[in-house]
């Protein structure tokens, strides 16, 4: 058995071959210890079924309370999740691209069609991750454990230290005393210092409905989870007249048409501000009336400033010009990664203040395909048909 104490190695080579051989394991059928950020897990090759009968047999059945034991699959990425799996419902999407990777299992249910196909994409037999229609995924976010298992190749699966009896499962100390791991056939042990929450992963289901409930709480509990079903968006521009307000307004608009034939479970909110706005100032009444040439109806709208507190509390920030964003950055520097220019190819959206009408209306109408292309990109406008597969 080749035991790695990587908290104690700083040569990267080094480093770099230990996982290496971890991953040689995987893929050669052999069970591997590593790192996860709730505890230390067991993992084997779910394409390998000595792999998975091994794996089956060192857990307690008691402690799975489902036999035949149903294994979590367990990818390198979400974007592999995403290539294998259909996920029809746009707000599992976003729960799953916010929660993941962590510290968070999902129980899926899909129909047989879908997980035959889901089951070949992954590379796995039927009712090796599979029961009754019903599959878990995880995607952990230990960094080696992404390059092992993401070197390995193979599907692969796992389950905690303490369902082989090896506990506590913090760390490996348990599984490495009198023996026990080498005597179970563990081939290699990456040892990483004490994993960072040192319990379960929360286990979450997602229903063929568009819902979720939480079976398990675990390293998140429902506050957390609740908290990340929330999504607050908040455009920025200098007044808070013009251009913000009719973004904003453009956004509730698409999303209440997008929630007439998909009602959504999460809270949406969306906001503006201006970064040199006065407070309590109407829209122009230029802006009104080229939101109306668009069919979208304004909302009484009143001017705010943009405040830190404003800023810490939306989660995607776009914001009109770079300017602005530069000022966003300034007033909070931890915003940075939240905040993009509403132009995804990075142009500004000119002021159209004091300019004729029809420079209104020009800038709503362009307003209207920025706000529509990025909300697309937050997954807000829809979901797919039964049975069809996002990318």
């Amino acid at each position: 058995m080749v035991l790695g104490r990587l908290q104690t190695i700083t040569d990267p080579a080094e480093r770099a071959q230990l996982e290496h051989r971890a991953a040689e394991a995987l893929r050669q059928g052999e069970l591997v210890i590593l790192p996860t950020e709730t505890v230390y897990g067991l993992f084997g090759s779910a394409a390998h079924p000595e792999a998975v009968h091994k794996l089956s047999r060192l857990t307690i059945q008691d402690y799975c309370k489902c036999p035949p034991i149903r294994f979590a699959w367990l990818p390198h990425s979400l974007a592999a999740v995403f290539a294998a799996v259909p996920i029809r419902w746009a707000r599992h999407r976003r729960l799953m691209r916010r929660l993941l990777p962590g510290p968070v299992r999902f129980h899926l249910q899909l129909d047989p069609a879908a997980m035959d196909r889901t089951l070949r994409t992954i590379g796995v037999a039927p009712g090796v991750l599979d029961k009754d229609g019903d599959l878990q995924v995880r995607v952990q976010s230990h960094p080696v454990t992404q390059r092992v298992i993401e070197s390995a190749g193979v599907p692969v699966v796992a389950n905690r230290l303490a369902a082989a009896g090896w506990s506590p499962d913090r760390s490996p100390a348990a599984a490495l005393a009198d023996g026990k791991a080498a005597e179970a056939g563990v081939a290699v042990v990456l040892d990483d210092g004490p994993a960072m929450f040192g319990q379960q992963s929360t286990l979450i289901s997602l229903n063929d409905r568009g819902g979720y409930h939480i079976e398990q709480e675990g390293a998140y509990d429902s506050r957390m989870i609740d908290k990340h079903t929330r999504l607050r968006i908040l455009f920025v521009c200098t007044g808070n007249t013009c251009r913000s307000p009719m973004a904003e307004a453009i956004a509730r608009h698409l999303i209440a048409e997008a929630e007439e034939t998909s009602p959504v479970d999460a809270e949406i909110t969306v906001v503006s501000a201006g970064t040199s706005a006065a407070s309590g100032s109407p829209a122009s009444p230029q802006t009104d009336a080229a939101l109306r040439a668009l069919g979208v109806e304004p909302h009484n709208h009143t001017s705010r400033p943009l405040t830190r507190q404003l800023v810490a509390e939306s989660d995607v920030i776009y914001t009109m010009s770079e300017w602005h964003r530069d000022g966003i950055t300034a007033l909070d520097p931890s915003a940075a990664n939240r905040t993009s220019l509403l132009d995804p190819a990075g142009q500004d959206v000119p002021d159209p203040v004091g300019l004729p009408q029809e420079v209104y209306n020009q800038t709503a109408a362009r307003l209207y395909e920025l706000v529509e292309q990025r909300l697309t990109e937050l997954d807000v406008l829809g979901d797919t048909t039964p049975g069809e597969e996002s990318r």
